[in-house]
Parts: structure tokens; sequence; C-alpha cells
């Protein structure tokens, strides 16, 4: 063989192994890239479970429906990709009372944190270079945020109240307390004290379709809000209704405004009413001073409405869980008179509507809530209330993988 054959040889080898070479780089590239978008979607699948999970603890408390949730989420989204679909890998769900340390197992349980591990990508080019698999693993941590300095979906009435209290922790109110959110036509006071309430000026909708959900402005704390003493009963009725129900008016139906998905309301000598024209004392039927949850028990928050959401028994979709939960702002009524006034906005407060409101009366009868879940922006210091708050994602503390 001469030397010019010998090079040739030479060269057909070298060109051979920088072919290999160049392909197996080009397919271990294309295998990276692969993969950095299955773990995008492994990510995206993990923070909508815990996200879901979140939001079923904190309606019912159930773990096993929280987990069920979450897990069902999982699968369903997985499927959808073919390399998760096929991968294999374990999902865990826990759950704990604090995020920071987050203690599995902790009660009552407020934080969950889902967990996917073991998920193993087939390599397909790169297996050239002795790459069989990539492992992929996510999680994902979600519960309620710190309490909302500003909020949306509010209900159009104001409430009056003070500063916080160690007695009356929601600004001047007591959780479980139950209060009349509005009076009957003519009788607000001249001094607007804690107890009742200003509704705030309607937008573009028509009252009943604000009352119903579908007002649109928002509250922030440390603001004014535009607010009038009036509300005409009828309205007030066919808005805050929809949450039983009950449909008064051509303004609102269910496919915009769906009912609770647990309508259980007092009737007949359990109806609360005022026996005065301030609405001082709240009363049954019968006779019976209501003041709070405790004395009320077959229809409060406590003792009705969560039990039932923890056993289950409660309507399917389109009914929609805490639709008689209502976020309202808080303002220091101090100085206001009856008319329209720009109140400030001491915080955001929750109410549990009791039973549906008399079109003739208007009266409105509500349980102070410590929380509820609404839309809105955290405040900038971490705590649990009181007030609103909204469910978020949050950082697993030690993770690189949320």
């Amino acid at each position: 063989m001469n030397a010019r054959s010998r090079q040739r040889g030479i060269t057909l080898v070298v060109i051979t192994l920088a072919m290999t070479a160049l392909l197996a780089m080009a397919g271990l590239a294309l295998d990276i890239g692969r993969l950095v978008g299955d773990k995008a979607r492994l990510q995206a699948t993990v923070d909508a479970a815990a996200l879901t999970a979140a939001k079923v603890i904190d309606t019912t408390g159930s773990i096993g429906a929280a987990t069920a949730a979450a897990n069902n989420l999982f699968t369903n989204n997985a499927a959808l990709q073919r390399d998760l679909a096929a991968s294999g890998g374990a999902v865990t769900v826990d759950f704990s009372n604090t995020i920071a340390p987050f203690a599995p197992g902790t009660g009552p349980p407020l934080y969950v944190r889902v967990s996917a591990t073991g998920f193993n990508i087939a390599a397909t080019f790169s297996a050239v270079l002795g790459f069989n698999q990539f492992d992929l693993a996510a999680s994902a941590m979600a519960g309620p945020s710190p309490t909302l300095g500003n909020a949306c979906n509010l209900a159009p009435m104001m409430v009056c109240g003070t500063a916080p209290t160690g007695a009356a922790p929601v600004y001047g109110y007591s959780v479980g307390q139950i209060t009349a959110l509005q009076l009957s036509p003519g009788t607000s006071p001249t001094n607007l004290a804690p107890g009742y309430f200003l509704q705030q000026a309607s937008g573009g909708n028509t009252q009943a379709q604000d009352f119903a959900g579908g007002y649109a402005a928002c509250s922030t704390v440390g603001n004014t809000d535009p607010a009038q003493t009036s509300a005409a009963p009828a309205p007030v009725a066919q808005g805050l209704d929809t949450r039983f129900n009950e449909y008064l008016s051509g303004d609102v139906n269910g496919a915009s405004y769906p009912p609770d998905a647990i309508t259980i309301q007092p009737a007949g000598a359990n109806r609360l009413n005022c026996t005065d024209p301030t609405c001082a004392t709240v009363v049954t039927g019968g006779g019976a001073v209501v003041t709070n949850a405790s004395q009320y028990p077959n229809y409060s928050y406590e003792g009705m409405y969560l039990p039932n959401l923890q056993a289950g028994n409660y309507a399917n979709p389109p009914a929609v869980v805490d639709r008689r939960v209502l976020a309202v702002p808080v303002g220091d009524c101090t100085g206001a008179a009856p008319g329209n006034n720009n109140v400030p906005v001491l915080g955001l407060a929750c109410m549990f509507v009791l039973q549906d409101v008399d079109p003739t009366t208007g009266q409105v009868f509500a349980e102070v809530l410590p929380s509820c879940e609404v839309n809105g922006n955290p405040g900038p210091v971490p705590n649990n209330g009181p007030g609103p708050y909204s469910i978020q994602l949050y950082h697993v503390t030690g993770s690189t993988q949320s």
C-alpha cells in the first residue's frame, strides 16, 4: 500500500470518528432539549396538583379529598405528555399546619406539598454515549397567602369597624359573631357605628348583578372607598339570593351566577330578624336572641356548612363552594353621615350569609369568619389573618426543583 492510500484510509477513519462525535453531540443536544421540556411539563403538572389540593383542603378540610384531587389531576395531566406517561415514577402528597418549617402530619392542615420522583425518561440519540435514561423529579408547595391588602371579587358592601382588639380581632367584630349587614330601608342610623354597613357605589352592572358577584371594583387597605348608605331591598335580594339557588330577576341567572354548593338555611321560626330599627339585637322568629354561631349551630358556618363540606354532602358543579362567603371592606365610619361618603378602608373581612334576603325588608344577616379565599394581592407581612387570602405556590425550602 502506498503512502497516498494510507493517507486516504486515515482520513476516512478521522472523518468517521468526527461524524460519530458530531452525531452523538447533536443527539445529546436533542435529548437535553427534550429533557428540559419534560422537566418544565413535570413541574407545571406538580404545581397544578399542589394548587388543586390546597384549594380542596382549604374548602373542605379533608386530607383524603385533597390527596385524591392532587393525584387525579397529576395522573390526567401526565397522561397527556408522552414521556411522562411512559416514565413510571411516584407522587406523594403531604400536609402541614406550617410552611416554614413544613412539618408533615401536623394539623389542622393548611399547606400541601406534592413531590414527584423516579420519572425515568428514556434516552434516544444520546444512547450512543452511554446515556440510557434521564431521571426527573419535581416538587411544589401551596397554601393560603398572607392576608390580602387588596381584593377585587368583593360584595358591594362596606362594614363599619374599628381597630382590632383582643376581644374583637376582626376590626371590632369577634369571630362567629352574627350581625346584620343590611338594614331595612329608611333605618340607617345618624351615627354609623360598628355593626352597620355602607354600600359601595355601583359600577357598570345592575345592582342585582353586583350583589350576585359581578362587582368589579377593588378595595385596598389604607385607601378610601366611595360609599353610600342606601340600598334598595329588591336588587340586594335578587343578587345575594342567587347563592341560595333563587333567581328573582332576569338580570341574573345560574349560568353566570351559580348557587352555592350548600343552600341549607333557616326556615319559619328559626329565621333571623331584627326587633329594633337599628338592628342592635338579632333574634329568631321564635324570639330567641342570637349573637354568635354557637347559638345557631344548625345554620352556622362551623356547625352546618363546614361539616357538610367535609362529609361531601354538597351539590356538584355548576354549584360553587363558598359562594355564601363574602369578602367585604371594613371602613372607619367615624364622622360619616347617611348619603355618599369617601370612607377610609381599615381592612378586609369575611362574612358568611346565613339566610336568603327578603326582598321587602332587605335585611342581610351574616356570621363573621376569621378568613376566606378571594382574588387579590397579599399584604407585605406574612400572617394568617384575620381577613381574606388567596391560594398560592410557595418555594419548597432546600429544593432546587420548585
